[in-house]
């Protein structure tokens, strides 16, 4: 009897396996619809008070739930309108690709990040004392931009800037702090050319572009072929217009001008995102991420190890609250509470003068390459003054709180260091810079 029974039972547990499949597989379509609607509606409340145009892709589970543009203008002959086969300037995201070809190398044993960096540039000041290690952590001492260039820098050559970077000042001892710096990724990618005999924009493609079949991504110099087939134009806000910027700008230097799509980022996320590089380039939150971004353009590529998600937004608008929209997007993903973006209307608070006078002083902020604001007291109220003009008249939202315009989510917000004095957090295009006072 025993074989029969399982015959008869054989079909029961087969419909039952086959009903749990079905099951598994309706709720996670269910999930699925549940976060693109979700993140529909966060970028188009973004798109609907005009601060965002752009590209829009997010992956969870390995399975695509958003790939989407928004356009603030309809018309497609519009400046502004993009599709997701737009291709994006990316910016400073070409420092994570910087890194991880450097990871690669030293996998390879083509490279130890510990070398110092007097290898490769042997004339260079204190290159005994920076590694490459401290080039791609920021920590050489290197300051953020050239100083004292008198040409434009677009014309720079690589031995050009090199010698430039020659003449910088070391902001402190390498090793022994931290300041984000352009000069010192632009060493990065000479050292790659250097391992690689190829410039850095064509290692890339070589490296990166070819093996991750990343067919819309290329560089504006330095490759043989430059594969620009549909740039997204950048823009940015003036008065009550949007104005056309130039995506190649005089005071960028040429070196690493990569552009990309969101689509061919997320390849890159997800090669990145396996070891033996995940371990090498993800941070303390099990996060690999980069942005970036210039006059009129926005960028972000950001991948969470432990939800196992990537999202990329690429916007060619660049009034986009950016650092509060990363900070929704990962609470979206994460299924935690966030909130709906919607126009602002801020409320100012009458502050007495003695407690204004306490901000009174020069800021110095270094990721603005040292830009000096001065804050007064004039008439009851708390200005704002750069190079001898008054740029900005404050109204306090917080006894340390002050905003210019109320529509914006921008502010100055002073705040105690450990050493008890007063430094200011300034919102700027949507990430906050930290003055330092003098």
């Amino acid at each position: 009897m025993r074989p029969i029974l399982t015959l008869l039972l054989l079909p029961i547990l087969l419909i039952s396996c086959k009903n749990q499949s079905k099951k598994t597989e309706d709720n996670s379509l269910h999930q699925t619809k549940k976060l693109e609607k979700k993140v529909d509606e966060y970028f188009s409340s973004l798109n609907k008070i005009r601060k965002f145009n752009g590209v829009v892709f997010v992956s969870k589970n390995d399975t695509i739930i958003i790939h989407k543009a928004y356009n603030l203008n309809q018309n497609k002959n519009s400046t502004t309108y993009v599709t997701k086969a737009s291709q994006f300037d990316i910016h400073s995201v070409s420092k994570l690709m910087g890194k991880y070809l450097i990871e690669k190398f030293e996998i390879e044993g083509k490279i130890k990040k510990s070398t110092s960096i007097k290898k490769f540039f042997p004339n260079f000041p204190n290159g005994d004392k920076i590694t490459v290690e401290m080039l791609l952590n920021h920590t050489s001492g290197l300051p953020r931009s050239l100083e004292g260039v008198q040409e434009d820098e677009i014309n720079l050559s690589a031995e050009q800037i090199i010698e430039y970077a020659k003449k910088q000042k070391l902001l402190f001892e390498p090793g022994t702090g931290k300041q984000y710096s352009n000069v010192a990724y632009q060493l990065v990618y000479f050292v790659i050319q250097k391992i690689s005999n190829k410039t850095f924009a064509q290692c890339l493609a070589d490296e990166v572009f070819q093996p991750l079949d990343m067919k819309s991504s290329g560089a504006h110099f330095y490759l043989k072929e430059n594969n620009l087939k549909q740039l997204a134009k950048n823009h940015e806000k003036e008065g009550d217009r949007i104005i056309q910027v130039d995506n190649v700008l005089p005071d960028e230097l040429k070196t690493a001008r990569i552009f990309s799509t969101a689509s061919d980022l997320n390849k890159f996320l997800n090669h990145i995102k396996n070891e033996p590089y995940a371990s090498l380039l993800q941070n303390e939150l099990s996060v690999i991420e980069k942005s970036g971004g210039s006059d009129g353009i926005r960028v972000e590529v950001y991948t969470n190890l432990e939800y196992n998600y990537n999202f990329i937004f690429l916007a060619n608008y660049e009034e986009v609250p950016f650092q509060k929209t990363i900070e929704d997007f990962a609470k979206i993903l994460e299924n935690k509470p966030y909130d709906i973006p919607k126009e602002l209307s801020r409320k100012s608070i009458k502050l007495p003068t003695n407690v204004l006078k306490r901000y009174v002083g020069t800021y110095s902020f270094a990721d603005m390459g040292n830009l000096e604001l001065i804050f007064k007291v004039e008439n009851e109220n708390l200005v704002v003054y750069q190079d001898g003009e008054q740029i900005a008249t404050l109204k306090a939202e917080l006894e340390n709180t002050f905003f210019d315009d109320p529509k914006e989510p921008e502010s100055f917000e002073f705040i105690k260091n450990e050493r008890g004095n007063l430094d200011v957090l300034m919102g700027w295009k949507g990430v906050k810079l930290k003055g330092i006072k003098k």
